[in-house]
């Protein structure tokens, strides 16, 4: 191995991507992973399938390096599960030799920072890259602190929902409820209604959110619904007039197909209570279950009294993993303000017009500190893996093929 010493943050299809690129170029790097296996997030909604086919989830790159090894994945049109994404394609990717002895599982890097700087030390002067990256992390020994010359933070945002009261902060009572507040798509076996261990059957349930995860959920509740239909769903959406993203002539046929359940759940003769234009302004725990206060665009308020809450709300990256870094986030998506400039510029639409906006746009003032991945988008949900696999190749066309020794002989 040459080149800098490459700490990568996350083995998420994005960590992997990079992993594979450092191989191949044949760099110095370890892989940072929290999670006791590869594509922890992934395996989360591992249930669910993806609206995008295997040709747009799986990189040329990886691909190649899979196929050599005797494991190419699927191609073609056919549409993945998360599960299927993680058995076909990230854990052979994984068990690749040169990825699989950089591989740190159980491994979760807490913070980072540079070697006896502060955030507010040399602004400007090029004197922060003359200091390796100081990062503090944690495992089943304890903490401990280890170097890197270059970070790649593909951490992702699945892990850090947002809250679920109006104006995206904490509802009164959220945090009192949490035991009864769902903030990933859950498994509803509605074929299996009558050996029902979850213990959907037959509750009330309080849907909140409007974007595809949600979509989601209110698809797989319609089917609980129909096979046990003492169950209540009531679905809350802030938009009054909601589109659900609806792409004219989508060349997704399984994204138009939940958009069509879910205007057809919104509309006259649904199976649901359906809320739109509500937000969520307290909770309240009750002998008879969670009261949940919603309020309307006009300042009315209505309760509904429910048994778990399903919060879909959306997620954003953390950005307390580099709090003292010199990191310039846009103000309104926390996105790096550079590629968050230029998606803005280029009033990015559907995910499937997205690309990259070049090289540039991933720096930071931060000298050899990369944002990737959905994390990279912030706010903005019109992120692509196809995005992530540029970015990939445009921040190590970025890195000095040189050792933090050799820069500081």
């Amino acid at each position: 191995m040459s080149g800098p010493v490459i700490a990568i943050l996350g083995a998420g299809p994005i960590g992997l991507e990079a992993a594979a690129a450092a191989a191949e170029a044949g760099l110095d790097f370890t892989v940072y992973e929290m999670a006791e296996s590869v594509a922890g997030n992934v395996r989360a909604w591992g249930h669910v399938q993806l609206f995008t086919p295997w040709s747009m989830n799986v990189s040329s790159r990886v691909r190649r390096l899979l196929a050599e090894g005797g494991s190419e994945p699927p191609n073609g049109d056919g549409c993945p599960s998360g599960h299927e994404l993680v058995e076909s394609v990230f854990e052979p990717l994984a068990r690749q030799p040169a990825i699989e002895a950089r591989l740190r599982l159980g491994t979760e890097v807490v913070e980072v920072g540079r070697e006896r700087l502060l955030k507010s030390d040399e602004i400007g002067t090029g004197g922060r890259s003359r200091q390796p990256f100081r990062m503090m992390v944690r495992d089943g020994d304890g903490e401990r602190v280890e170097h890197a010359d270059v970070v790649l933070d593909c951490t992702g945002t699945y892990h850090h929902p947002n809250a679920l009261g109006s104006g995206g902060i904490r509802a009164p009572g959220e945090g009192h409820a949490e035991e009864w507040i769902i903030r990933q798509i859950p498994t509803f076996d509605a074929a299996n209604l009558e050996n029902d261990a979850s213990g959907w059957r037959g509750r009330r349930i309080l849907l909140v959110g409007g974007g595809h995860s949600a979509q989601t959920a209110a698809r797989d509740l319609r089917r609980v619904v129909e096979k046990a239909p003492d169950t209540e769903v009531t679905w809350a959406v802030r938009n009054p007039e909601p589109t659900f993203g609806a792409v004219e002539d989508d060349p997704l046929p399984a994204r138009a197909g939940l958009v069509r359940t879910a205007l057809d759940l919104t509309s006259d003769g649904s199976p649901f209570d359906v809320r739109l234009g509500r937000t969520v302004e307290r909770l309240d725990a009750t002998d008879d279950g969670i009261v949940v206060t919603l309020a309307s665009g006009d300042g009315k308020a209505e309760t509904v009294t429910v048994d778990w809450i399903v919060s879909l709300t959306g997620s954003v990256g953390d950005a307390r993993l580099y709090r003292q870094l010199q990191v310039h986030e846009c103000y309104a998506t926390s996105g790096p303000m550079k590629l968050a400039a230029a998606l803005l510029g280029s009033a990015a639409g559907d995910c499937l017009t997205q690309e990259s906006h070049g090289a540039e746009t991933l720096k930071n003032p931060e000298p050899d500190f990369y944002i990737l991945g959905s994390k990279s988008y912030g706010r903005n949900n019109t992120f692509l893996l196809r995005v992530g696999w540029e970015q990939v190749d445009e921040v190590f066309s970025l890195i000095e093929p040189t050792t933090f020794a050799e820069q500081v002989t």
